[in-house]
């Protein structure tokens, strides 16, 4: 018996670890991605010294592009539980997996289903599914509008197993198809509006 709770407390330390490894390699990724965001505005501002006039327009332009790509902010508020950062980070990662579960969520940060679900309630005032939704039809709203990608495709990239939960999911959030909603937003970006 000792023995055996001796066995479980190792595996149980080294997976902790493993997480600890991929956040901190998570983090370096980021850091590197501000670098290259950092030469790239160096470059730019090397530009506008040359042609202030035409580079101030590409660069606004430019950082217009990037602030319409920034995901929402987040709906946790740094005084959340780690386990519900947690969790929202991993469905950030995992939305596009059809096969995510409330169950496999909750295993990801050691707790049960239901405690997970209440965690989520308590501190966001949404469910797992509401998180689950919002991060597709955000993801949805991205693709449609920056690439020619069908609906289905789109639907199947952002997790979704087939188009009618897709369809029913998009117009409960958005009041209108995929389709029409695209064609409106193409139509107003086209006439600057």
């Amino acid at each position: 018996m000792c023995e055996s709770v001796g066995v479980s407390l190792r595996f149980s330390y080294r997976m902790r670890s493993d997480r600890r490894a991929a956040h901190d390699e998570s983090t370096s990724q980021d850091r590197d991605t501000l670098r290259a965001l950092v030469d790239v505005f160096q470059v730019l501002v090397g530009r506008v010294e040359t042609n202030a006039e035409g580079s101030a327009t590409v660069l606004r332009a430019l950082l217009t592009r990037m602030l319409r790509r920034l995901p929402e902010p987040s709906s946790v508020s740094p005084a959340t539980n780690f386990r519900v950062a947690r969790v929202l980070r991993h469905l950030e990662e995992k939305f596009a997996d059809s096969t995510i579960r409330l169950a496999s969520a909750a295993q990801h940060v050691d707790v049960t289903p239901s405690h997970l679900e209440r965690l989520l309630k308590e501190h966001t005032r949404l469910t797992f599914l509401e998180h689950l939704r919002r991060i597709r039809m955000r993801h949805a709203e991205r693709l449609l509008l920056t690439t020619t990608s069908s609906i289905k495709e789109t639907a199947y990239a952002c997790g979704y197993a087939g188009t009618g939960s897709f369809g029913r999911d998009f117009k409960r959030t958005h009041g209108c198809t995929a389709s029409v909603w695209r064609a409106v937003r193409t139509l107003s970006e086209a006439s600057g509006t």
